[in-house]
């Protein structure tokens, strides 16, 4: 097994929390880990990202700041950067999809009916 791998299951297991968790972090000390010291208490499930953006996007076209600024109001815990890079990152995936286009730097939902 790659050290990389052990290390990133370790976390995982300290993330858990209890007994185990006391025990992955003293390994994790030991193999010289850096801990991260951001845990993400409310990640986000399969499919929240895209919902977010489609209904986001449902009544009026957005850039993807507005959106981003929009997931800061929701999740506070991301910061504009990050939370602009995720929008960006799923209105890619859901342009590839066909779901929706981007116009100048608007985007909006592709109308099924006229397409």
């Amino acid at each position: 097994m790659q050290n990389r791998t052990i290390d990133n299951a370790l976390l995982a297991l300290r993330q858990q929390g209890g007994h185990q968790g006391k025990l992955a972090e003293v390994l994790l000390e030991m193999r010289d880990v850096q801990i991260p010291q951001i845990i993400q208490f409310e990640p986000t499930k399969r499919g929240d990202m895209v919902r977010f953006c489609l209904s986001a996007i449902q009544q009026e076209p957005k850039t993807t700041r507005a959106i981003a600024l929009l997931l800061c109001e929701v999740r506070p815990n991301l910061g504009r950067s990050d939370s602009g890079h995720r929008v960006y990152q799923c209105m890619r995936r859901l342009q590839d999809r066909g779901k929706v286009v981007k116009e100048g730097r608007f985007w909006r939902l592709i109308d099924k009916k006229t397409a």
